[in-house]
């Protein structure tokens, strides 16, 4: 059942437009100032109205905006860089299945929203949620969730490039660096840490020889030194 998830997860990409692989016009975020733009009251990118928006399914984000609707949701005190949803068996054998009826389609939807609730940027979820749409035909609804799915990968995307620790992609949640590599076509085969802020997913054989790729997980560090290691 286990592999039958995964490919029934990794094939819900296939609802994404493909996003290329080379990011030549990233900029490596400034952590310091995005905190204290989303603190700004008087600013566009104060963090209650951009996730305000977000929640509202606003979808004429720019990019600078989404930077920090992303990277902002991890100096919340809410946040917990290491969150991980432990799935009932009603809802993995559902996952598991290749095909859905519109009753199967509500009860996806109704368990993505309310895993969304506790993390809105749940993008396994958000996939799931298009995906349902789409197969009961709401289309409008569907495209909505594609739309901010992809906004959240384009995000991080625009942090860097993977390739060194230097240009690493910035990421608030450990899921989102298998979701970006799943998103521009490679398949992840093995997790190490590089000290000492970085993860390094190397990636099965692929034509174009790419070992791997660097994700920054400093803030997820940060914030589970700060309020979740023990003394």
């Amino acid at each position: 059942m286990k592999n039958r998830l995964i490919i029934f997860l990794l094939s819900l990409f296939l609802f994404i437009p493909s996003i290329k692989a080379e990011d030549k016009d990233f900029k490596i975020p400034n952590l310091k100032e995005i905190h204290k733009n989303i603190r700004n009251y008087n600013s566009h990118l104060y963090y209650p109205y951009l996730i305000k928006r977000f929640l509202n399914n606003d979808t004429t984000f720019t990019l600078k905006e989404l930077r920090h609707l992303y990277l902002g949701y991890s100096f919340q005190e809410g946040y917990n860089p290491y969150r991980v949803n432990k799935h009932p068996e009603e809802i993995m054998k559902l996952y598991s299945q290749p095909t859905h009826t519109a009753a199967e389609c509500d009860t996806i939807i109704d368990y993505a929203i309310r895993l969304l609730d506790n993390f809105p940027f749940d993008l396994r979820q958000m996939h799931l949620l298009a995906y349902a749409y789409k197969t009961k035909g709401d289309k409008e609804k569907a495209q909505i969730w594609t739309t901010k799915m992809r906004q959240l990968l384009e995000a991080i995307r625009s942090t860097g490039d993977g390739k060194s620790p230097e240009t690493a992609w910035y990421v608030i949640n450990s899921t989102h660096e298998y979701d970006i590599i799943n998103s521009i076509g490679y398949k992840a085969d093995k997790y190490v840490f590089v000290e000492p802020n970085y993860d390094f997913i190397e990636v099965s054989e692929n034509p174009d020889k790419t070992e791997g790729f660097y994700f920054n997980v400093s803030r997820m560090l940060k914030e589970y030194e700060r309020k979740y290691k023990e003394n």
